[in-house]
């Protein structure tokens, strides 16, 4: 291409970044910055949200290392504002607090494989709120080392020796620093005060006291000023930080033997009384309830503590009285983790039950095939299903294949359960309740979570499919009658 026509379409391109750059400034949320050593290359946003990192834009350094993002074009329009994270080549980035206000930084770009230089060297030239946020950033540094350090080389060195004196004396001068940092934000109602009292200790127990007890101090005093409930902490990478902290701070025990305790229920009460926490004005659950709680169980799953994940799915993980459904697919894979835990996936034995008190359970029914149907009198999909699936249920015990069908109802009315039965002429089922709603204990056992819910279960009781409508009910028990058919002429 000649050079007349490369200066032709260089020349627009030019003048557009020109103006981009231009129209940040001046209708926009500025953030601009220049980072050394760091000649046009590129720089990535992104929005922290929960634990996952949501892309936000991108940009290229200039010849200077100075770039610009519009964060008036975050992912998140509704609520832009909370930590966003700039990652550079080589591992390196940096945090910036988004607070509605012009930013403006300067930081080094060296890269390296043992330090973050990128936010090492960070320094912030105009936002007070960001000055702030590394300002804590840098005492909370020093009281890491503190903990780490510190507080064991003082267990070490002598209590005569002059120089555990001198390390006593740094200790308490850190703690100090950080209670007069915070102190000095107290009330202001800026979000650096929020982040600065998210990692607050209040109480600073004995360092000559054992860790597990300390640890219970610190925890007892977690939620003093620290409030998970709080939408703000969702759009920071703050709150999974503050819940893997709890879990270690409850969970650090000791038996009579000095040794450590390893009970997953320490795991369980450590995570409920977290959410608990979490919970909205009035017990509602909002966005950061379920955040955590979908975060406590991936980690309970992964670690495999499974009597943990179970206790806490059975509290939280339900639906609310008089709804057919979850409020929420959210939690879907966590409902289908506790079907495999309870074992009433496809392939399984379904658990046994009473139909009739003392007299017959579901397991004694002598037929080809079992089907159980969860119900409520109240949910419209389950009166809706219901004829449906007699009429299926009917026409198929006419083909000389012994279908015995038992539905289980989630009313606990039961006069409204009795007479949804007779309206509808369901005496060719058995039917039983626990009128408990979905506290039954049938309803648990199987984990169910949606009405109506459908288990097919084979002449030995075992689980073959989980319909989810009468059009695969209908197709399941075809295919099975096929294959019976097939059966009976081979012998």
């Amino acid at each position: 291409m000649k050079t007349k026509q490369i200066k032709k379409y260089l020349k627009p391109l030019i003048t557009y970044a020109a103006c981009f750059f231009l129209a940040i400034s001046i209708y926009g949320q500025s953030f601009k910055g220049t980072v050394d050593n760091y000649v046009q290359s590129s720089l990535y946003l992104y929005q922290c949200y929960g634990d996952t990192l949501l892309f936000a834009d991108s940009t290229i350094t200039n010849k200077n290392g100075e770039f610009a993002f519009d964060l008036s074009s975050a992912v998140d329009r509704k609520n832009p504002a909370g930590i966003y994270r700039v990652i550079l080549q080589g591992n390196q980035f940096f945090y910036v607090l988004n607070d509605g206000n012009p930013i403006n930084i300067r930081t080094l770009y060296q890269p390296s494989s043992f330090y973050n230089i990128a936010t090492d060297s960070l320094t912030v030239l105009q936002s007070e709120e960001n000055k702030r946020f590394y300002e804590f950033q840098r005492i909370q540094q020093q009281l890491n080392v503190t903990n780490q350090w510190l507080l064991q080389m003082m267990r070490l060195y002598p209590l005569h020796d002059p120089f555990h004196k001198k390390i006593e004396n740094e200790y308490y001068e850190r703690y100090k620093a950080m209670e007069q940092f915070v102190k000095g934000l107290q009330d202001q109602g800026v979000a650096a005060e929020k982040i600065a009292l998210a990692y607050h200790q209040p109480r600073n127990p004995d360092w000559k006291q054992p860790d597990p007890w300390r640890d219970s101090i610190i925890a007892s005093h977690y939620f003093d000023h620290f409030n998970p409930a709080d939408s703000f902490y969702m759009y920071t990478n703050i709150l999974s930080e503050k819940m893997d902290i709890y879990l270690v701070l409850r969970t650090n025990k000791r038996d009579a033997y000095g040794q450590p305790v390893n009970d997953e229920m320490l795991f369980a009460g450590a995570a409920e009384t977290f959410l608990e926490n979490t919970l909205s004005v009035g017990g509602s659950q909002g966005e950061a309830f379920e955040f955590c709680l979908n975060y406590f169980l991936k980690k309970l799953s992964k670690e495999h503590q499974y009597n943990a994940f179970m206790s806490l799915y059975d509290r939280w993980v339900k639906t609310e009285d008089s709804s057919c459904e979850p409020a929420t697919t959210k939690l879907n894979w966590a409902r289908e983790k506790a079907s495999v835990l309870r074992g009433v996936q496809i392939g399984s034995i379904g658990p046994d039950f009473e139909i009739m008190e003392s007299k017959l359970k579901m397991h004694e029914l002598q037929s080809d095939y079992t089907l159980l149907v969860f119900w409520a009198s109240w949910c419209p999909h389950c009166t809706k299903m219901l004829p449906e699936i007699k009429n299926i249920t009917d026409r198929f015990n006419q083909k000389q294949v012994a279908l015995k069908t038992v539905a289980i109802s989630l009313d606990t009315d039961k006069e409204k359960w009795q007479q949804y039965v007779q309206d509808n002429g369901l005496f060719t089922w058995l039917n039983t309740s626990e009128l408990k709603g979905w506290k039954g204990d049938v309803s648990k056992r199987y984990n169910v979570y949606a009405t109506p819910t459908m288990f097919l279960l084979d002449k030995d009781k075992k689980i073959i499919a989980k319909p989810n409508n009468v059009n695969q009910l209908k197709e399941k028990l075809a295919k099975e009658k096929a294959n019976k058919v097939i059966i009976d002429n081979n012998q």
